[in-house]
């Protein structure tokens, strides 16, 4: 697990559900999918990027400003004990245990693309196994895999959640724009090199996925240096 990663769900009084986890705006594990009724707070686009990046770190606080923002009323906010530690959800508390946690976090529904960036998965799948390596730029000379400094690069992103400071939402956004860049160099390496379609077609999906992951994220990053 990675450190201070978490979800926190929301239900609102009319059923709405949302959710939001305490790494960056629009951040999805791979593998984990959401159904397609269940809104996620920080990759709403109807609400301004300077906002959502306030929510940074603090996933009870996206899912308050969230049901604010559409005039929604919440009625319960689902976390565990540890989490509600330092923050009150101001509703009614649903606390997990140990228990309540399955065994994975498989679920159906939309996989992270189609979550942030719904047109452009759609346009993926519309491509044919064939057509695949058109979607891409013209792959380098050079095969050998860039550096991966993908540990230490994880790791920088993780350390402001181990810090109290208020800023702390602003250096770990600006970590992950580092990381998603790196992430993207390595996706692009894999589907250019990738010896069948499945697994091209599935590393065109995190190219994609973290090339608008990181441009989101630096632009949250420069929105709220404006402010």
């Amino acid at each position: 697990m990675d450190f201070g990663f978490f979800w926190v769900t929301g239900v609102t009084t009319d059923g709405t559900i949302v959710v939001a986890n305490s790494y960056g705006l629009g951040y999805i594990p791979d593998g984990v999918h959401l159904p397609d009724t269940v809104k996620m707070a920080s990759a709403d686009e109807a609400i301004p990027l300077s906002e959502r990046a306030t929510w940074a770190t603090y996933p009870i606080l996206a899912i308050q400003r969230w049901a604010q923002h559409h005039d929604k009323k919440l009625r319960a906010v689902v976390a565990t004990e540890e989490q509600f530690a330092t923050f009150d959800p101001g509703v009614a508390k649903v606390i997990l245990t140990a228990d309540d946690m399955p065994d994975t976090g498989t679920m159906q529904g939309r996989n992270r693309l189609e979550v942030i960036a719904p047109a452009a998965a759609q346009q993926l799948n519309a491509v044919s196994d064939t057509g695949l390596t058109e979607l891409l730029p013209p792959a380098p000379a050079d095969q050998e895999p860039p550096a991966d400094d993908t540990a230490k690069l994880w790791f920088e992103v993780a350390k402001p959640l181990m810090s109290t400071s208020p800023q702390r939402g602003t250096a770990h956004l600006q970590a992950f724009v580092t990381y998603a860049e790196h992430a993207q160099v390595h996706a692009l390496h894999q589907a250019h090199t990738a010896t069948d379609a499945e697994t091209q077609r599935q590393a065109i999906a995190d190219w994609v996925y973290w090339q608008h992951l990181a441009v989101r994220v630096a632009d949250a990053v420069n929105a709220t240096a404006t402010v």
